[in-house]
């Protein structure tokens, strides 16, 4: 009786490895099965994604040689036309608004009127005389009443000794009145004409008739006058 029981031990322990066995192999086998898989699998995504990242490859099988070769052809790229559609935009432009500020000043000008000059004519001669002589020609009437306002009356005229010899002089005379008026006195003493100008001369009132007289301190040189003219200025 304990012998058959040993060895029915014996079988299930020889029965149970033999299991044990097959289940281990057919791990195995599975395991190998999944790594052939994947392999596979790997190898043929990596190719499909060769081919699409090169769509024109081509492979050309030659009848005389058992070589593939893989030519790449890189096709012409075909222009393509696309509508462009160009819209056309209205600004309108806003009102500019200008903000101006006026700033008003008072001014108090002062007006200065410039006084007005007149210049009476008188002509022009010469004498070798050594006293005031008179000038035919130079006569001139003067009526102050046409003159409002006057500021000042001076004498003016070119005047020289001949050949800058000596010195010569001109005065002018109030004729209506039998005077001569000595604050009109210019003087030369040079060889050409100068301008002299008097200084201020007293003029009286009314109509009064003025003649030009000249004089040489030398008689054998000539006094010479030209040009000779009184001044009016007004106020």
């Amino acid at each position: 009786m304990d012998l058959v029981s040993a060895n029915i031990g014996v079988v299930e322990q020889s029965l149970f490895s033999r299991i044990l066995t097959k289940i281990g192999i057919a791990i195995l086998a599975i395991a190998l099965f999944d790594l052939l898989f994947v392999n596979w699998w790997i190898l043929k995504k990596s190719k499909v994604s060769k081919d699409e990242a090169n769509p024109a490859s081509q492979v050309v099988n030659k009848a005389d040689s058992d070589t593939i070769r893989e030519i790449t052809s890189t096709p012409s790229p075909t222009p393509s036309t696309s509508p462009t559609s160009s819209s056309k935009s209205t600004t309108q432009s806003s009102p500019i608004v200008k903000t101006e500020t006026v700033i008003e000043k008072q001014t108090q000008t002062i007006v200065q009127t410039a006084q007005k000059e007149i210049f009476v004519p008188l002509g022009q001669g010469s004498t070798n005389s050594s006293s005031f002589a008179d000038l035919l020609g130079t006569d001139v009437t003067i009526d102050t009443s046409k003159y409002s306002a006057i500021d000042s009356v001076v004498f003016e005229a070119s005047i020289w000794p001949e050949g800058g010899n000596g010195r010569a002089y001109a005065q002018i005379k109030n004729v209506t009145d039998n005077n001569p008026l000595f604050e009109s006195q210019i003087s030369n003493s040079s060889a050409s004409g100068v301008v002299k100008t008097s200084s201020k001369i007293p003029i009286s009132t009314g109509a009064k008739t003025y003649r030009v007289q000249a004089k040489t301190d030398i008689t054998n040189f000539v006094a010479h006058v030209e040009n000779a003219r009184i001044k009016i200025t007004l106020r």
